[in-house]
């Protein structure tokens, strides 16, 4: 049975991450590309705060880029952009990706958000200084995690390669991994893969 998946997706946005993972999976899906849609009625009906990336997939809608994604790679279980849910490095994939959220991009967004995204009047300048030093201390966790792998499971290419990728590259244009060569040379490997949708 083919699977009916719509996109909402803006370049620059999280969506990258699930254009990357629906090219990976070779899936057919319907893209909607609008700025002007964020904080819509029409995208909260989607995502409740009206933002991108969001999906609706089989009539349903879902969101969050990291669920998202990992639901295109289940999806297509003979692409083995993921492990099978109850084994051991399904578990390895959660246990990174909730790392990637909570200890890796959350602080990045935090400098997005109070460089740029909020109002002046609100942003706090002074938490840029320790975003930064928070990222380097999980950035170093995921240095080393790399140490001997070229993946960060099973040591091979998967979705949650895509997912914690675009968390380090993030971090990367910022300036915060130059002390990580591993990471650095992670993100050399990721570019590398013909589908990337990252950019430097």
């Amino acid at each position: 049975m083919t699977t009916e998946i719509i996109l909402y997706e803006f370049g620059p946005t999280r969506s990258a991450r699930c254009r990357w993972t629906l090219l990976e999976a070779g899936l057919d899906f319907e893209s909607i590309e609008d700025q002007s849609l964020i904080h819509s009625d029409r995208l909260k009906e989607v995502h409740p705060l009206g933002k991108l990336p969001a999906a609706v997939i089989d009539g349903r809608p879902l969101f969050e880029s990291s669920a998202i994604c990992t639901c295109f790679a289940d999806l297509v279980p003979e692409r083995n952009l993921i492990a099978p849910a109850g084994t051991w490095e399904r578990a390895l994939h959660d246990q990174w990706t909730s790392f990637g959220m909570t200890e890796l991009e959350a602080h990045v967004w935090s400098t997005a958000r109070n460089t740029f995204v909020l109002p002046e009047e609100e942003r706090l300048p002074d938490i840029i200084g320790q975003n930064a030093v928070a990222f380097g201390q999980a950035g170093a966790v995921l240095d080393n995690a790399l140490k001997d792998s070229d993946y960060l499971v099973g040591n091979r290419f998967s979705v949650t390669d895509i997912i914690l990728g675009y968390t380090v590259n993030w971090g990367n244009r910022l300036g915060l991994i130059e002390s990580f060569p591993n990471l650095q040379r992670y993100l050399d490997r990721l570019f590398e893969r013909p589908h990337c949708t990252m950019t430097r």
